[in-house]
């Protein structure tokens, strides 16, 4: 008998239902029916301000707790846990790129990229298994993103232009393979040529890892990158009134 060659398919990374938030004494600023994320998929979101962007992502790493619904992150549930226990799961699961970087300024470029490594043992391990060392790894995600001098890897952050910031950031966000990689518009501050050049290094080594990409971003020239498209207005209730998500595939 013929070995059965069927490839598993795509994993469900995150998970929104019936997710409300709201300031005490507030209107909603978020109501979610349904938003889901698979593994490997790339999800452009866009909106204006007051769309509901900062509160989503706040929700999602954990770091605001809602009033009503459920998130889970990698089939784990992440609302209804302690501090502790969602730490845990945004440090094992996501990979932030923001908007200015957040990196430390007086660690190396080496060090800031292996932090998150610091804080998940999940993500050591994935990043040890495939690389040797964590500062292997981290020169790996660097050579990718065009930062393979060595002098510069041991450069402190400060002294980085703005657009090697960006591509430490990313590696930051990408090594030991989180599940799913949350950018925040993080190409803001670059031109055309730049951005697309950043986002195809981006795109390939998400898809390298299985990582999920959400994507945030006001600038609606890059939705034809991407495979998914969605509008925060009208997947967040709160912020239209608007019946479920609108979702556009690319090309359309």
């Amino acid at each position: 008998m013929q070995a059965s060659t069927t490839q598993p398919g795509p994993r469900r990374v995150l998970q929104i239902e019936g997710l409300r938030f709201g300031w005490p004494g507030q209107a909603p600023l978020i109501d979610i029916p349904h938003f889901t994320v698979d593994s490997g998929e790339r999800v452009f979101l866009h909106g204006p301000s007051g769309a509901g962007k900062s509160t989503l992502l706040n929700l999602v790493a954990g770091t605001l707790r809602p009033q009503a619904g459920g998130i889970e992150l990698a089939g784990e549930a992440i609302t209804g846990r302690g501090e502790r226990q969602r730490d845990r799961l945004r440090a094992d699961h996501i990979g932030f790129v923001f908007q200015m970087f957040n990196l430390l300024p007086y660690l190396s470029v080496l060090d800031n990229v292996v932090l998150p490594c610091r804080f998940s043992a999940r993500r050591r391990e994935r990043a040890i298994a495939r690389d040797g060392t964590l500062p292997a790894a981290a020169r790996r995600l660097l050579e990718s993103l065009g930062l393979a001098d060595a002098d510069l890897q041991s450069r402190a952050a400060a002294g980085l232009s703005v657009g090697q910031q960006q591509r430490v950031a990313a590696a930051r966000a990408l090594i030991g393979a989180p599940e799913l990689v949350m950018a925040d518009e993080p190409t803001s501050a670059l031109d055309h040529d730049s951005r697309e050049g950043f986002l195809r290094l981006l795109f390939d080594e998400c898809a390298q890892a299985g990582s999920a990409l959400v994507f945030v971003s006001h600038d609606h020239t890059l939705k034809p990158l991407f495979e998914r498209h969605l509008d925060l207005r009208t997947l967040n209730r709160a912020a239209t009134g608007v019946e479920g998500p609108h979702v556009q595939k690319a090309g359309a």
